[in-house]
């Protein structure tokens, strides 16, 4: 049997959400991917233009071409880059396990994005200091904003618990401070 193509890797992350966030992400316009083979920035924009939106700027278009994904709110879609270096290259069972990953950090990002239930983005210094050592070196090395830590901390340890949840462990794990789950679990219960 030949390997899932990227579309149904996708397709299978989706599938194993659970109901409620996949109605969730369904509400907020979330449900769409795209595979493409181009910059996500690039992509984005180009998309952005033909739907008459407004793309963002040169160096915000330049800097997301170098993304595996992207949720892009005002199409309502998430875009995958199957053609990023991270997937050239790698093992079946790694861009697998990466395609999966990308695809619920994305789903991370409009749930968090698109939450009804508050989070103040100033307390994502403060949770990110909390966070496990691997997410949050992950966050640093991504040069993001300080305002934008809370929504990459939501994104990354989302895709984190998908992974554990699909592995049998459903839950908080003892590696996840308790302040961060909650904020996850009220964000996507």
């Amino acid at each position: 049997m030949d390997a899932p193509n990227t579309n149904e890797l996708v397709q299978l992350a989706w599938e194993v959400l659970p109901a409620a966030h996949r109605r969730l992400l369904t509400q907020v316009g979330a449900s769409q991917w795209e595979i493409v083979i181009e910059g996500l920035g690039d992509a984005a924009a180009a998309r952005l233009l033909s739907a008459s939106e407004r793309p963002t700027s040169a160096a915000d278009t330049a800097a997301s071409n170098q993304a595996l994904g992207m949720w892009v709110p005002n199409l309502r879609l998430v875009l995958i880059n199957q053609a990023h270096p991270a997937l050239q290259g790698a093992d079946t069972a790694t861009s697998e396990a990466l395609l999966m990953w990308v695809a619920w950090h994305e789903w991370g990002h409009a749930l968090s994005v698109s939450s009804s239930s508050p989070h103040d983005p100033s307390e994502g210094e403060k949770l990110l200091a909390l966070a496990p050592e691997g997410i949050r070196e992950r966050i640093r090395r991504g040069h993001y904003r300080r305002r934008q830590y809370i929504d990459e901390l939501i994104a990354e340890t989302y895709a984190l618990l998908m992974r554990e949840r699909i592995q049998g462990r459903p839950g908080q794990p003892v590696w996840l401070p308790n302040e961060i789950y909650q904020l996850i679990t009220r964000i996507a219960p």
